[in-house]
């Protein structure tokens, strides 16, 4: 079982967040030309599905970056959940409402 957990210990969340983190992406010209570039052909292409799911996906990672900011103080830590609940819900009934009610 120890095993298990040393090799599961990659996947934490602060480990992935602070991975993410030490890409530092947003300062890399080629990463938001290519973001820009697989946004336009998605629109162009109209696989809405695609751009839907990236884009979902994106938005998690930062609600998760941002809510997991650091901050430690358990007094504080309602705010961060009910952050966490509410930006979640919206990922949430975006995704639903491009995959499901959103026709062309």
């Amino acid at each position: 079982m120890e095993q298990l957990m040393e090799w599961l210990k990659p996947f934490e969340t602060n480990q992935i967040v602070n991975t993410i983190h030490e890409l530092d992406l947003l300062h890399n010209g080629w990463f938001i030309a290519g973001a820009v570039l697989f946004v336009v052909i998605c629109l162009l292409m109209k696989w809405r599905m695609l751009l839907s799911c990236v884009l979902s996906i994106t938005a998690l990672v930062t609600l998760v970056y941002y809510v997991n900011g650091g901050n430690k103080n358990l007094e504080q830590s309602s705010d961060s959940l009910f952050l966490f609940v509410g930006g979640g819900a919206a990922i949430v009934f975006f995704l639903i409402y491009m995959v499901f009610f959103r026709s062309d």
